[in-house]
């Protein structure tokens, strides 16, 4: 899974790093349930990368941004960016089949849709990146922000906008 291994290189690299005091970094992975996987994929542990420094009175933890993950959200974020694309571009009978199909209730999809275009759009990530793109992007979010990652291979498209929003998904990478 080409999303999987883009978090652990990305944990890799932290790991490596050290932290900023010096000290070793040791792993302190903890367990995630992620929602929105086929069944083939619910079927196996999944961790999220974290570190802690080993030394005293540091002991700072270190999280490595991750694609697979969008911060402390169930969901993977392939999941969340996808499904809010799909929901912006259906209603009626389609929507409810597009709920049945990706396990998603409706109220979910719309939380998600209320994010992307709400919250997302002033928080200082975005107002930070958004002047890497010309022409400017908008509305609606996360359709025409997916749209500005020019791959040919729709599944390097989602891993560029993912990699992209990657940041949102941790605070303590670098501490």
């Amino acid at each position: 899974m080409l999303l999987l291994e883009a978090d652990q290189e990305r944990a890799a690299a932290v790991r490596a790093g050290g932290c900023s005091c010096g000290g070793v970094l040791h792993s302190a992975p903890y367990p995630r349930k992620p929602r929105g996987l086929p069944l083939e994929f619910r079927q196996v542990d999944h961790e999220r990368w974290r570190f802690c420094c080993n030394r005293d009175g540091c002991r700072s933890r270190h999280t490595p941004q991750s694609v697979l993950y969008l911060g402390r959200r169930v969901y993977v974020g392939a999941m969340m960016l996808l499904g809010t694309v799909l929901r912006c571009a259906v209603s009626g009978r389609a929507l409810r089949e597009l709920c049945e199909l990706l396990g998603i209730p409706r109220a979910t999809l719309d939380r998600w849709r209320a994010w992307w275009n709400g919250e997302f759009p002033v928080g200082d990530f975005w107002l930070a990146m958004r002047g890497d793109f010309v022409p400017p992007v908008s509305s609606p979010l996360p359709a025409e922000l997916l749209a500005r990652f020019t791959a040919t291979d729709p599944v390097i498209q989602l891993a560029q906008a993912l990699r992209f929003v990657a940041p949102l998904s941790t605070q303590t990478e670098g501490r």
